[in-house]
């Protein structure tokens, strides 16, 4: 049975409206003030809070925040004048359900309820669904294949019930959590493991086989989740026949590690003693693919650009060589700005709002019809990322010299760090990474803040998107397969 509580100071007027809701099979509760009705939700169990603004005392809106306070999941519906603009849009703010304008009738509630039983159902679908997940899970072993199913099972299921999202952000916490502890202990042997794909050995593997048989087309889209490029295939996957495997991505998860390994079919270390400097940017990846195409005997003609606009990415064209690659890397300029920019927040912030601005992106640029030009000329078309990004939400403070300036990821000397979500590394070559110091990697979603401003700074880029740690959303990464 639905159970309401209803809070108002003019409730006697109200009894019309509550017998006939006592004859649909409501039971209806009532308090004439906040305090009353914040002593009733502390004695009893309410399905939903029906709850005027206009009250002598403690108002509406204030009663609104001392419910949501100790029962943040109770649905609150504001009652209000039409003129209250003002107060329905704080009552939202302050995660009120919904809103009635005065004066009530009984089919608005009576809707109200109607809506609230399909959501309740739903939510238990939903929560029924999140703990198989979570047994399922359990099921799966801690390896490398094991870690790669795991994000996969996650991910699919944000994707699939993200209007109730909550439970499954849950579990993945846990799980990154559980990640970051087998990091730790396996990453020095899973990165000079051949049989495994990583980002270092990612086209030796996966890709350039393909030349032998048909010109190849590759896209790396920089700063793509798994979850992002998920979406993408699963528009096209309708048209095509499109293949997705799964791979991780080596450490720092962040472009001028993880793509320059992509390209050289190196570890950072020997990259560096290979080319020094070549891991402060991202300027000689056309370079090293040639020195890794020597090294396979693969002689073919190929063509390398960046694509830097939205204009570029709609007019890609087959230039006829036997592999072209295409970084797509304006969107990751483009996810950084929109969740920095005070102007660009009105669409949101967080994960749901970086997400949606990567969507757009490509969607603008009419991806699918770039791929379909490729398919026709009878390329095989592949598109990858090079790292993924979390969200960060809990500061880490970091003290030392020689301090890099990475917000999920540092190296220096001296390293002294005050904050539970890191994991440091004193022995670099045995990680794969130069000898610059210690190494620092931000785990689940802390990031680093360092220097003078450090509480300033542990405010303003809460909720900020980074990349470079040790996460599942960085590491775990995609590459799709088209054939023509």
């Amino acid at each position: 049975m639905m159970r309401i509580l209803w809070i108002d100071d003019e409730i006697e007027e109200l009894g019309s409206i509550i017998t006939f809701l006592k004859s649909q099979g409501v039971e209806v509760d009532t308090a004439k003030s906040a305090v009353e009705g914040v002593d009733k939700l502390s004695r009893n169990v309410y399905n939903l809070v029906l709850l005027d603004y206009r009250m002598p005392g403690v108002n509406g809106l204030e009663a609104l925040k001392l419910i949501k306070r100790s029962y943040p999941n109770l649905p609150v519906v504001m009652l209000t004048m039409i003129t209250d603009e003002e107060v329905i849009k704080r009552s939202f703010v302050e995660d009120a359900y919904d809103y009635i304008v005065k004066p009530v009738q009984p089919a608005q509630i009576l809707a109200l309820i109607s809506r609230l039983k399909k959501t309740s159902l739903k939510r238990d679908v939903f929560l029924e669904e999140a703990e198989k997940l979570r047994e399922e899970l359990r099921e799966i072993p801690e390896t490398f294949e094991g870690w790669l199913l795991k994000a996969v099972k996650i991910f699919q299921s944000r994707v699939k019930y993200k209007a109730y999202r909550s439970k499954f952000d849950e579990i993945l916490e846990e799980e990154n959590s559980k990640f970051a502890e087998w990091i730790a202990r396996f990453y020095p042997e899973i990165i000079r493991d051949s049989t495994l794909v990583m980002s270092h050995n990612l086209l030796r593997k996966m890709v350039l086989p393909y030349l032998e048989v048909a010109p190849v087309v590759l896209f790396v889209l920089d700063n793509f989740r798994f979850d992002q490029i998920y979406e993408i295939v699963s528009e096209i996957s309708t048209l095509h026949k499109v293949e997705q495997f799964v791979y991780m991505s080596i450490l720092p998860s962040i472009t001028q590690f993880s793509r320059n390994a992509l390209f050289s079919g190196k570890l950072p270390d020997e990259m560096e003693r290979m080319m020094e400097g070549v891991l402060q940017d991202n300027q000689n990846e056309l370079k090293m693919l040639w020195n890794l195409l020597n090294e396979e005997k693969y002689k073919v003609k190929t063509w390398y650009t960046k694509i830097k606009s939205l204009g570029s990415l709609s007019e890609i064209e087959p230039v006829g060589r036997r592999f072209e690659i295409y970084v797509v890397n304006f969107v990751d300029t483009i996810l950084h700005i929109s969740s920095s920019l005070e102007q660009l927040k009105v669409l949101g912030e967080g994960e749901s709002s970086v997400k949606r601005w990567g969507k757009l992106v490509l969607e603008d640029g009419r991806f699918a019809k770039v791929i379909e030009k490729f398919l026709d000329k009878g390329y095989w078309v592949f598109i990858t990322s090079d790292h993924g990004w979390v969200i960060g939400r809990e500061a880490i403070r970091v003290y030392g010299e020689e301090l890099a300036k990475g917000f999920r990821f540092k190296h220096g000397r001296g390293v002294r760090v005050e904050g539970r979500k890191v994991l440091t590394i004193e022995r670099a070559r045995e990680w794969g990474l130069p000898d610059w110091g210690q190494f620092l990697f931000a785990t689940e979603d802390g990031f680093f803040v360092w220097g003078e401003k450090m509480d300033e700074y542990a405010e303003t880029y809460k909720n900020r998107m980074f990349h470079g740690g040790i996460s599942l959303e960085e590491m775990i990464l995609s590459l799709v397969r088209i054939r023509p």
